[in-house]
């Protein structure tokens, strides 16, 4: 296999203190399903993970919904001449592991010679189908190099392992079927969805054995082949997985029998066929969402292509009740919750490549507006209130408690499903901003303009009047900044109020235009009177600042000052230095808060603001999320700091690749691949929509000789070509 440097991303060496690290990174999903990129055969580190998009459970009343860990379909033990495989013992004298960004295709490549002094040459081959989704696939090839003696497949279906200890499923039943074929069959405890794992085999050589064997939760299917030295052997696991929330089922299915007859017509066409149909989807896929870098160095390339390839891999093509998770389909941090990571991180991609999954996106929240509503009234508002931490019903499912402070030793509580309000302004952010650059006036118009409307309800319901100082105010909050809660009047949160009562405003007159919208207005029964209550409160609400210095909250001028850039390279030092309550009484910043809001709404801004802000609060913020870093790369293009901008772009280009915030192993940073799109398109390329028009103003840094991408905007196809001598925009077909 010839490398290619922009296309592929390789491990040179078995490290297992680096395997939960790579099986993030190696994770292949096609938005219905992920699988981490686990070694087959079993390791002590090894942490296998297979999550379907939307399938949740809460396995206890006192634990949160989560995506359970399906049963893992990788495992493959493999007996050289009675000797296991394991790459811990004996040498490995050759290897590598390559995942395909171009393909979708995750390749292992390994010469090991045994304790006893036995040589094997063995390669893998893993594929998770963008043509089919409940197709998944492995091919494994033996080659004894200096002996000969059985080969042993023991290929297993297990359904044993959990959620970090937490079992999801009961079991029904777990059999065989077809000639190689083995399944489970499996209800998730809480919202009894069914799940079925089955897998067929064909095997490559002389077959001198085969069997199964029955244990609690797991089936394993046993070949053995005759192995020679310098002949190669083999077996092919082609496994198909649905639950019986998969809309592409027929009524009144039998998920059981359907799933076997879908497994036994799969195994017909063969493994390398099914990976051939895979890769020309890839191809189809990267025509529209390539961005092309020449550069003399290729990491940044091949880091913007890895972000890309996830970001496909990780959201729902075709299923609007589902939306993309913080860790995509990649681990179990988070729990496969929804935050505002995807509208205003991970969405901008999908809306200038394939505007029909952003659609099915903000689709998502519209279905899941029963559960906003019901969040709102829990709390005492009206309106719509979107939970922080969604999962199917979009009813809040934040944790009451997370790690355990390092001073105080008690847990910290998570208060962010209480106050951290603003992502109910941050979805109709991203709705009006997918109608820009659509012009999607029918969706705006039904589903969208009952988010506006609802949500805008909430907020009007949220403020408080201060009669003294004649304005409104929004109290106990957590901005951005995760850092600091319980604050008031949160000057990203309070503007993009303004903007969006604003905003509403327009909407209503549209509304107003056409029957359907005046249904809408009926429907939800907004008055007159509503409507010129909103404009006050966007009028008159609280924007705290000094001259050109925005307050990022009321009293943050007065907090004590903490020497930020003293801990920031290091993650955790921060919190081994000082406690939580003392770091939310610092002006010490988690991420972009101020800074965030300078890009969301940029046009509002002066440069002079944006530089006078950023220089104020850049120095301060210790960019312990993942989605700090592109930010203030787009950010500081804005205000022509191109050294920064790169820099920052590096940064966040690494957190998933490097680990370089040592937490890769928990699943990938869904929110920071969206975030390096973003920085190259909308930071270096320079592409924003202003009045309604496309705006293209580029900023090259200078390790970049070229860029190229293309864009959907208002029903065309668009290249921009940017060059150091000048840069065009054409129309493609």
């Amino acid at each position: 296999m010839t490398l290619d440097p922009r296309w592929h991303v390789v491990e040179e060496k078995f490290d297992p203190k680096k395997m939960g690290h790579y099986e993030s990174v190696f994770t292949l999903g096609n938005g219905y399903l992920g699988t981490r990129g686990v070694f087959e055969e079993l390791y002590r580190e090894r942490t296998p993970g297979t999550f379907v998009a939307g399938l949740f459970d809460q396995a206890h009343p006192n634990e949160v919904t989560e995506l359970p860990n399906l049963p893992d379909w990788v495992e493959v033990s493999i007996l050289l001449n009675g000797e296991e495989l394991d790459l811990t013992q004996g040498q490995v004298l050759q290897y590598r592991r390559v995942l395909d960004l171009k393909g979708g295709v995750l390749t292992r490549e390994v010469v090991w010679e045994s304790p006893q002094g036995r040589r094997t040459a063995l390669r893998f081959r893993r594929f998770v189908s963008l043509a089919n989704v409940h197709l998944v696939g492995i091919s494994i090839a033996v080659t004894p190099e200096n002996y000969d003696g059985p080969i042993e497949f023991r290929s297993a279906l297990n359904g044993q392992v959990t959620n970090s200890g937490t079992q999801h499923f009961t079991s029904i039943e777990h059999s065989t079927y077809a000639h190689r074929g083995i399944y489970l069959l499996q209800e998730t405890v809480q919202s009894k969805q069914q799940v079925v794992v089955a897998a067929n085999h064909v095997v490559h050589g002389v077959l001198l054995d085969e069997s199964f064997k029955n244990a609690h939760r797991r089936i394993v299917y046993n070949a053995v082949l005759s192995g020679k030295r310098g002949q190669t052997v083999g077996i092919d696991k082609l496994t198909t997985i649905y639950t019986s929330r998969d809309q592409d089922l027929p009524r009144a299915v039998n998920l059981l029998h359907h799933a076997l007859a879908a497994s036994s017509r799969q195994t017909q066409q063969g493994f390398d066929q099914h990976l051939e149909v895979h890769q020309q989807v890839w191809e189809q896929r990267w025509q529209w969402a390539d961005i092309e870098i020449v550069s003399d160095d290729h990491f940044d390339q091949l880091v913007v292509r890895f972000a890309v390839f996830h970001l496909i891999q990780m959201t729902p093509w075709n299923d609007p009740r589902v939306s993309v998770a913080a860790k995509g389909l990649s681990g179990e941090g988070y729990k496969g919750h929804v935050f505002w990571d995807t509208e205003i991180f991970i969405l901008p991609f999908f809306l200038y490549s394939f505007p029909q999954v952003a659609k099915n996106l903000l689709t998502y929240r519209y279905l899941t507006l029963p559960g906003a509503i019901t969040n709102a009234a829990q709390n005492g508002y009206s309106g719509a209130m979107f939970a922080w931490e969604s999962a199917d019903t979009g009813e809040e499912t934040t944790p009451e408690v997370g790690g355990i402070d390092p001073v105080t030793r008690k847990p910290i509580p998570i208060l962010c499903g209480k106050q951290e309000h603003h992502i109910s302004v941050d979805i109709p952010y991203a709705i009006w901003n997918y109608y820009q650059v659509t012009g999607d006036r029918d969706f705006l118009l039904k589903e969208g303009a009952e988010i506006l409307l609802l949500t805008a309800r909430f907020w009007a319901s949220r403020v408080s009047y201060n009669p003294d100082r004649d304005w409104y105010e929004i109290k106990e909050v957590i901005g951005p900044d995760e850092y600091k809660e319980g604050i008031d009047n949160n000057y990203y949160t309070n503007a993009l109020v303004q903007w969006h009562l604003k905003k509403t405003a327009e909407l209503v007159k549209l509304l107003k235009e056409s029957p359907a919208g005046q249904c809408v207005l009926l429907k939800l029964g907004v008055t007159e009177g509503e409507l010129q209550d909103w404009q006050v409160i966007a009028a008159k609400i609280r924007l705290p600042r000094e001259g050109e210095l925005l307050h990022q909250f009321e009293g943050f001028m007065e907090l004590q000052e903490i020497d930020v850039l003293k801990y920031r390279d290091v993650p955790g030092l921060l919190q081994k230095a000082y406690g939580w309550e003392e770091i939310n009484r610092s002006q010490v910043l988690k991420q972009a808060d101020v800074v965030m809001l300078l890009y969301l709404l940029g046009d509002e801004f002066t440069l002079a603001e944006k530089r006078v802000n950023w220089d104020f609060y850049e120095p301060k913020t210790m960019h312990d999320s993942s989605l700090s870093a592109a930010i203030h790369s787009i950010v500081a293009n804005d205000i022509d700091l191109a050294e920064e901008a790169y820099a920052y772009f590096q940064k966040a280009a690494r957190i998933d690749l490097t680990n370089s915030m040592g937490n890769t192993h928990a699943g990938l940073h869904a929110a920071s691949l969206g975030g390096c799109w973003q920085a190259v398109v909308h930071g270096f390329g320079g592409v924003r929509v202003k009045s309604g028009e496309l705006s293209v103003t580029p900023k090259l840094p200078k390790a970049w000789h070229s860029l190229r991408f293309k864009l959907a905007f208002q029903g065309k196809r668009l290249q921009v070509s940017i060059r150091r001598d000048g840069y065009e925009v054409t129309t493609v077909d």
